[in-house]
């Protein structure tokens, strides 16, 4: 952990080193939300007790766009993930159109636990937008979610200049067995890129065994980005 965090200080002094027309291509994020959902599972296990309802999360990450189509990015969110507290992700890939207005975002993603190296794990991802539509595709190729995929689809159409709606739905393979997840929301815009949601997200195939964790949930969150 303490390596681990004295990489993040090395990236961070990095990128405060970049040129001013460089800084222009970084982005950073923070927020908090009621309840970390994932895929329609939550983010909060321990072993042998119910997931709740309310269980607050922090998160954040940043962004650096190279100005070609690379990007790469780091997000984090806390969480229970039976001895982690603490959820790494980071990935880079490239993103471009095939034609005018059908996007394109390819690329591979190290999902990192600290205290608890089982649950780490690699996969690539590729995903289509279109207008308001969207497809994603993953597939773990190391570690918990080797051979593991998720196809998601989804929808976000503005429905004033303030409020957005927001649907998806995926189909997932991975160690808890096929299932299927789904989840619909609204954005609302609260100006100086700073964001209210509440979305409401589960998924199906709930049994004992999940311990509540695909139970469907109300999740609020607040971000901002700069």
């Amino acid at each position: 952990m303490k390596k681990f965090k004295l990489a993040l200080v090395s990236i961070a002094a990095a990128a405060l080193l970049l040129p001013a027309a460089a800084q222009a291509q970084l982005s950073f994020n923070i927020g908090a939300v009621s309840l970390y959902k994932s895929n329609g599972v939550d983010q909060n296990w321990t072993e042998g007790k119910n997931s709740k309802n309310f269980s607050p999360a922090l998160q954040g990450g940043v962004d650096y766009e190279f100005g070609n189509g690379f990007y790469v990015g780091n997000w984090n969110s806390t969480g229970k993930f039976d001895a982690a507290n603490l959820e790494i992700d980071l990935y880079g890939g490239y993103r471009g159109e095939f034609t005018k207005g059908l996007g394109y975002d390819v690329g591979f993603a190290r999902y990192i636990y600290p205290s608890q190296a089982s649950w780490n794990g690699n996969e690539f991802y590729f995903s289509l937008s279109y207008a308001a539509f969207s497809a994603k595709i993953t597939r773990g190729v190391r570690g918990s979610i080797d051979e593991y995929s998720h196809l998601s689809f989804g929808y976000s159409q503005p429905l004033t200049d303030k409020l957005t709606f927001k649907a998806g739905v995926g189909l997932r393979n991975d160690q808890a067995g096929n299932f299927d997840d789904y989840s619909i929301g609204l954005g609302y815009d609260l100006g100086n890129a700073l964001s209210l949601s509440g979305s409401f997200s589960g998924a199906t195939k709930k049994n004992e065994d999940d311990m509540n964790r695909r139970d469907n949930r109300l999740v609020l969150g607040i971000s901002k980005s700069f």
